[in-house]
């Protein structure tokens, strides 16, 4: 195990989760004609507040994960960071939440450390259910901007739009979190044999590898099916469809394929190549189609 600070905070996925952030503020939420509560420099506080959270959360997983082995970096030290972050990472919150005038917001930054904290001191081995926690991490991001960032005074086209904004948001959301349980099914069937060590509760280790191959195929399929329904919701837009049959659902058919073939380590490794292929091709779908809504449609 790789005990560096920098990994254990999982420093690719915060600035993986700053940027989606920015990403879908700047497709679906700027450039409509209308406000919203948060300026870039709001988001970019909500960004801090969110990555220190972040990074005392893993640092506390860390912690209880590990309370009876040795490792590089003292447990004791670790504990002291995860403090420090989480402190700091409130008083970003709170201080945001009372600039844009929605004090209550603060209560997020206070209770989602503390069922974090709560959640890891309970669930020490790696099981399914943490597989679906984590998954569920990336695609709250957005569900956290949503929730902050919400529009002024529109008018009822503007409603309209901005209805229609969330439900493309929401379609990202579900199909993200669908292709990250995948993913993680995906890495517990490689580390099969190192978890069945450890005596960690993977799918894979409780169902054999085949059976968790099972799993993740039908939950690819129902993602592609998804999408490729949003893709028929727009058949009358060429462009629409166009694009998320070549950045969405052909993808997924691709790997839906590769997942039927494969059978040895190899062929997951391959796999998860593949996933990071496909989430590049959806985030690229993201300010297509916004570009498009925005100067073309709109």
């Amino acid at each position: 195990m790789n005990d560096t600070f920098l990994n254990i905070i999982q420093w690719k996925k915060i600035i993986y989760f700053i940027f989606i952030l920015f990403l879908f503020k700047f497709s679906f939420l700027h450039g409509y004609g209308f406000k919203t509560t948060l300026s870039f420099l709001d988001l970019g506080l909500l960004s801090i507040s969110s990555a220190f959270l972040l990074a005392s959360g893993y640092l506390t997983s860390f912690f209880f994960r590990n309370t009876q082995k040795k490792t590089k970096l003292p447990l004791q030290k670790v504990k002291k960071l995860s403090i420090y972050l989480t402190i700091v990472g409130i008083l970003v919150g709170l201080f945001l939440s009372i600039k844009v005038n929605k004090a209550w917001y603060g209560l997020i930054f206070i209770v989602c450390p503390i069922i974090v904290y709560l959640y890891s001191k309970n669930n020490v081995q790696k099981t399914f259910f943490s597989n679906i926690v984590t998954s569920f991490l990336k695609p709250f991001a957005l569900l956290t901007l949503w929730w902050f960032d919400f529009p002024l005074n529109l008018s009822i086209e503007q409603w309209e739009l901005f209805y229609n904004l969330q439900l493309i948001t929401i379609g990202y959301v579900i199909i993200s979190f669908l292709s990250n349980i995948v993913m993680e099914i995906i890495i517990d069937i490689i580390n099969v044999n190192q978890d069945n060590l450890n005596k960690q509760n993977t799918l894979p280790v409780l169902l054999g590898r085949k059976r968790a191959k099972d799993i993740a195929l039908m939950l690819s399929i129902i993602g592609c099916l998804f999408v490729f329904s949003i893709a028929v919701a727009f058949i009358k837009n060429k462009f629409i469809f166009s694009t998320i049959m070549l950045l969405g659902t052909i993808p997924e058919l691709h790997f839906i394929y590769r997942l039927m073939l494969a059978s040895e380590a190899k062929d997951y490794q391959n796999l998860r190549k593949i996933s990071y292929v496909n989430f590049f091709l959806a985030l690229l779908s993201v300010p297509t189609i916004a570009y498009y809504i925005k100067y073309v449609i709109n």
